[in-house]
């Protein structure tokens, strides 16, 4: 090819690009780049609505406290020990912090959705895959702040935990919150299609409270349904979490190897997926004129 012919090359690709708009600057970003700026603008979102509205952030914060204490009052009322209390503890405040991951993707794409918003989302030159990854990544964050919160302040208050089990315990409780994540993806693809993604988070929210364990051990249920809960992530998370922060965990719990290997398989295959289908739902979504991009 001559030198003239490459140059032509190059200047009606430069000319493609412009007319999609993008300045110089972000036609020549590296995939990599892109990510990771994608990555910090949604944070950066997130951070700017955390200080717009800071009483509600506090709020949410401190809201989180006063279950603990409920727990603890009660327990002591009964004179239950403290034993129990940190069965009910750490199970709440690790239902507490993937409640945060599983709903805040739905969430800020339904609110995109009744503003007329959800566009602007999706005209960032990187694959839509990364939209429920880079959108809910703070959420995912401060659930996992929430959690150790809640088990802070049982700890001040006198429930017994493994202190050398913590940084393990973390792990676990970050393949949870990897897994809500693609429980909310899922959840996000019905949405973007529907318009209403409340069902499949209900319906999880539903068997995570019941049969993930929170208030009690899986053990105490019924055999005939006690297979369900193994089918829920909340149960491996709070099962291992009590394993590894309490001395004396209940009977029956699942062991922490277990649980963690079953929870990276499900993130490896359940996000996956969810990713693929998100993705997909979009373009279908854009097919049917249900999105305008």
């Amino acid at each position: 090819m001559s030198i003239e012919s490459r140059a032509g090359s190059v200047a009606s690709g430069a000319s493609a690009a412009a007319a999609l708009g993008y300045p110089v600057p972000i036609r020549r970003r590296t995939r990599l780049r892109k990510v990771l700026e994608t990555f910090e603008g949604y944070i950066r979102i997130d951070l700017v609505e955390e200080r717009m509205f800071p009483a509600a952030s506090l709020l949410r914060y401190l809201a989180v406290v006063f279950p603990v204490l409920l727990y603890y009052f009660q327990s002591a009322f009964l004179d239950m020990g403290g034993q129990l209390f940190s069965v009910m503890l750490i199970g709440t405040a690790v239902t507490a912090g993937l409640q945060e991951a599983l709903t805040g993707l739905t969430n800020r794409l339904q609110y995109a959705q009744e503003r007329g918003t959800l566009e602007t989302y999706l005209v960032e030159p990187v694959p839509w895959a990364l939209i429920p990854l880079a959108m809910n990544i703070w959420r995912s964050v401060t659930g996992g702040i929430l959690a150790c919160i809640m088990v802070g302040v049982g700890w001040a208050l006198g429930a017994p935990i493994e202190a050398r089990s913590i940084p393990l315990a973390l792990l676990v409780l970050f393949l949870g919150i990897v897994a809500c994540n693609a429980v909310g993806t899922l959840a996000a693809s019905f949405l973007v299609l529907f318009k209403r993604g409340e069902p499949v988070i209900a319906l999880y929210g539903l068997a995570a409270g019941v049969l993930g364990g929170a208030l009690f051990p899986v053990s105490v249920l019924p055999d005939w349904i006690r297979w369900v809960s193994y089918l829920v992530p909340h149960s491996y998370v709070i099962s291992a979490e009590r394993q590894l922060l309490m001395a004396d965990p209940p009977a029956g719990e699942q062991s922490p190897a277990v649980s963690i290997a079953i929870l990276a398989l499900f993130c490896l295959v359940v996000f996956t997926g969810g990713l693929f289908v998100f993705d997909r739902s979009l373009k279908l979504a854009r097919r049917l004129g249900i999105l305008s991009v």
